[in-house]
């Protein structure tokens, strides 16, 4: 009996050490790595790394945008996500309660009874002391709470375990002046997990200045945010993801910081760390790329002043037009003014105010997202490809009795203005005098299909060339549609079915310039690759006589321009133009049923006013389109003034070269 029973306890015991050796086998051979990556995984934790958003600069280095030094106000991650759906996230925030309760009943020296209805007390107060003393609204303090709470899921779902974001404070109102995070730190003994921290903004020295040129960063849309999170779920090494957005992020939203994110965002880095605070392993973050623009912001500030200036001293009030300046020989953007403004660092306060104004509409870059009628800014470019497909001659002669037929129709500014007319002229006075008669005929022979396809050469039927978000193609008539000889004759002028923004004006006036040389605008020197260069099929006589007639539109007695440009010593080329253009209406619902009224009250009448040109004469510099709004008075009366006054601010800043 007692043998059996001393067999079947060494079996029982041999089983149970053979099982045992099985498992630590299995355990420590099979499933060996997969078992220790688990254990790691639970002893150690994984921490991003921010980085730095590069500077944008101008093209003498002078600061744009750069990050600024901050601070953010933060709440405990574990008070933000709450109790949680899951235990584990019950028992974190349990944890954390009672740690908080620990900590009262310490400092306070009282029952823990009385700690947990303090505890419970500020609880409830710490959001709204938050929106009282930061000034944001609940919704918005929720909303960066819902961020910051999938903003971490993202990452512990990226990285494959526990991250130390789940233990650390995260922003709820982000970018504090100094004197408001005093102010908060002065109440943080009346709140629960919160703490304010230093932090980065972005921050623009120049305030209004190329404001629609610079651009804004703003929140990530619900496309990008599920972009982003596909991003951190998918099986690609850690490192791989470190590029991808993360919700809560700021991303460029408008101008150069959209065109250029990807250069400008930089890179994430992460650092693994033991629990004890060890580090395994880090990959340090990289910081964002500096963006170069060929803007002169000093130029910028100052051309802005003077389109200001001249029109309340002339008008006594400045309405809303924009100032082009290329260089020449590269095409570079040297200053693109649009005004109204706004000022970048006070966007998001005054956003509700901005985009209410419906009748200055002071989001809008007029340089290259608004199309205007060009007017008779088009008459060099229509002369130029007359000549070049010979549907005109040098001496090619018009007679201009100040219409073209009949005193009804198609009629001069001349006899507008003095039933005269301007008498036989070729193609260099046709341009001095700005005849309409004239270029009725050059529209007539060259036809429809044909001025289309030459303005496209400049550039109006493509987007300006500076590749902002914003920028929109000009429109030019359906060339395959059966017309009549009017629209031809029409878009000779510049009138009718065509529409342009002062970019494409500006680069046709510089390919001029340049004998026949078209560059797209280049605004980012990093982005050099994508301007485009083409040569017109035209010869050198031909631009040196629509040149010939530019100059006289300043320089002659009798040119349209001369008595703005009177005494002036530097030699400009230039073309006046004032375009008929349709009265501004805001929409409204004036019987309130939600609805916006199809057309609403006028707000704006007048022409659009225009000058453009190049200087010097014999070896053009810059090239530039000045455009004013809704003017009462001609393009020459409005912006040939204001014209003069930016050749001279050029010269000042040493764009003219030698004289």
């Amino acid at each position: 009996m007692y043998e059996r029973r001393l067999k079947v306890f060494l079996i029982v015991t041999v089983a149970a050490v053979a099982v045992i050796v099985v498992r630590l086998a299995d355990m420590q051979l099979v499933r060996g790595d997969q078992y220790r990556r688990r254990a790691e995984a639970l002893l150690t934790w994984v921490e991003l790394l921010p980085t730095v958003r590069g500077k944008v600069l101008d093209r003498k280095g002078r600061v744009l945008a750069c990050d600024e030094a901050c601070y953010d106000f933060c709440l405990d991650y574990r008070m933000l996500k709450g109790p949680g759906s899951t235990r584990s996230d019950r028992r974190a925030y349990e944890r954390w309660v009672r740690q908080q309760v620990r900590d009262i009943r310490r400092r306070e020296e009282i029952s823990r009874e009385r700690a947990e209805a303090i505890f419970d007390q500020r609880l409830g107060r710490t959001w709204d002391l938050a929106i009282e003393l930061t000034g944001a609204t609940r919704n918005e303090m929720s909303r960066a709470a819902e961020n910051a709470v999938v903003r971490v899921e993202a990452i512990r779902r990226g990285v494959g375990g526990p991250v130390r974001d789940e233990n650390l404070a995260h922003a709820v109102v982000p970018a504090l002046d100094e004197a408001t995070a005093v102010k908060v730190r002065s109440r943080l003994g009346e709140m629960v997990g919160a703490s304010v921290r230093p932090s980065y903004r972005r921050w623009y020295p120049c305030g209004r200045d190329a404001c629609h040129v610079i651009g804004f960063l703003g929140p990530l849309s619900d496309r990008q945010r599920k972009d982003a999170r596909a991003g951190w779920e998918t099986d690609a090494p850690l490192e791989t993801k470190l590029a991808a957005h993360l919700s809560g992020d700021l991303i460029g939203a408008s101008g150069v910081e959209r065109l250029c994110e990807d250069l400008l965002r930089g890179r994430r880095g992460y650092r693994r760390l033991r629990r004890t605070g060890r580090t395994l392993e880090e990959v340090h973050a990289r910081i964002g790329k500096n963006v170069h623009l060929t803007l002169d912001i000093e130029l910028q500030h100052a051309l802005a002043g003077e389109l200001v200036r001249i029109q309340r001293e002339r008008t006594g009030a400045a309405r809303p037009g924009a100032i082009v300046v290329l260089d020449v020989p590269t095409g570079e953007v040297l200053a693109m003014v649009s005004l109204p403004t706004y000022d970048l660092n006070t966007y998001r306060r005054e956003f509700a105010t901005l985009i209410a104004d419906q009748v200055r509409l002071p989001l809008l870059d007029r340089t290259v997202a608004v199309r205007y009628p060009p007017g008779s800014t088009v008459k060099p470019l229509a002369a130029l490809a007359a000549l070049a497909t010979g549907t005109i001659t040098p001496g090619t002669q018009f007679n201009c009795r100040g219409y073209l037929h009949n005193p009804g129709a198609f009629r001069c500014w001349i006899w507008e203005r003095h039933r005269i007319g301007h008498g036989l002229l070729e193609v260099v006075g046709a341009i001095e005098h700005s005849c309409n008669v004239f270029f009725y005929n050059v529209g007539e022979r060259l036809g429809l299909r044909r001025q289309v396809e030459w303005l496209g050469r400049f550039g109006f039927a493509d987007r300006p060339g500076t590749q902002l978000p914003g920028e929109i193609a000009g429109l030019l008539p359906d060339p395959h549609r059966v017309q009549g000889a009017g629209e031809a004759r029409f878009l000779a002028i510049g009138q009718g079915k065509i529409t342009v923004t002062p970019m494409h004006v500006a680069a046709a006036i510089a390919t001029i310039a340049r004998g026949g040389v078209f560059r797209s605008p280049l605004l980012v020197r990093e982005l050099s690759d994508k301007q485009q260069v083409r040569r017109l099929r035209v010869s050198a006589g031909h631009v040196s006589l629509v040149q010939e007639g530019m100059y006289k539109v300043v320089n002659s007695a009798h040119g349209t321009a001369r008595k703005y440009f009177s005494g002036e010593e530097i030699q400009i080329c230039g073309k006046t133009g004032t375009a008929e253009t349709a009265p501004r209406r805001i929409r409204i619902d004036s019987n309130g049923d939600g609805r916006l009224d199809r057309w609403g009250p006028v707000v704006c009448t007048g022409d659009t006013a225009w000058f453009v040109g190049f200087a010097p004469y014999r070896n053009p510099r810059i090239a530039f389109a000045v455009m004013v709004e809704y003017s009462d008075t001609g393009g020459g009366e409005t912006c040939g003034p204001i014209a003069r006054q930016v050749v001279h601010v050029c010269r000042a800043f040493g764009y003219l070269g030698k004289q």
